[in-house]
């Protein structure tokens, strides 16, 4: 797989990211690669200004960085694994998810998600990706920062859609490279529901498309 720069300027690139989220993923990296692992990310993202001196935990985006700096981040970590990439970048994603479960309560209407654990295993995805974006949307607001995504039922699926996905903006792909996210919603599901759900990247900005779409089967793994 090789990843490239796009050839035109991509706007999502300029969009600012939130302090925590790139905080959240540098330790999860981190705790997979080690320190001197994340030495030669770091200087491969262009980010060597981070080693030793992780942002603050700050659930706001401060100008600081930028879903640039998080797509470049992205990369470097693919490129550092090699063909264990997607495998490895998943469990980043899932160990991000975690510090962000613990922190983001509140924004993130954790209490409803509990709640909805009586309902039927389909509607508490649905629930739980409705929640992840509106919480998404209040991060971003409080900066006057438009966060655009929605959540679509498509049968067997329900579909995760964002134009504004940071692990992949101003990058090109022959293939989807949003591994970190679909980590995330990976762990977000098992913390919600108890189980695990079969979840596949179907489009990527990366590839051409206008949005990233993520598809969530409704049936549970066995």
């Amino acid at each position: 797989m090789e990843i490239k720069n796009k050839s035109e300027h991509d706007p999502v690139a300029d969009r600012k990211m939130v302090d925590a989220y790139v905080r959240w993923a540098l330790l999860a990296a981190e705790e997979v690669v080690g320190k001197q692992g994340m030495t030669v990310v770091l200087r491969e993202a262009g980010l060597e200004r981070l080693s030793g001196n992780y942002p603050p935990n700050e659930l706001k985006p401060t100008g600081s960085f930028t879903h640039d700096d998080y797509a470049n981040l992205n990369a470097a970590l693919l490129n550092f694994f090699g063909r264990a990439g997607k495998s490895m970048v998943l469990r980043i994603g899932r160990i991000s998810a975690k510090h962000g479960i613990e922190q983001q309560g509140a924004m993130f209407g954790l209490a409803a998600l509990v709640a909805s654990k009586l309902l039927p295993f389909s509607a508490q995805i649905k629930i739980g990706a409705e929640a992840m974006q509106d919480g998404f949307r209040k991060v971003y607001q409080t900066i006057g920062q438009e966060y655009r995504a929605r959540v679509e039922d498509r049968g067997d699926t329900i579909a995760y859609i964002t134009s504004d996905c940071p692990v992949c903006a101003g990058k090109q792909s022959s293939e989807p490279i949003c591994w970190i996210h679909t980590g995330v919603l990976q762990e977000g599901v098992r913390w919600q529901t108890g189980k695990e759900a079969v979840i596949q990247q179907t489009a990527s900005r990366a590839m051409g498309a206008p949005e990233c779409v993520w598809e969530v089967s409704k049936t549970p793994k066995e």
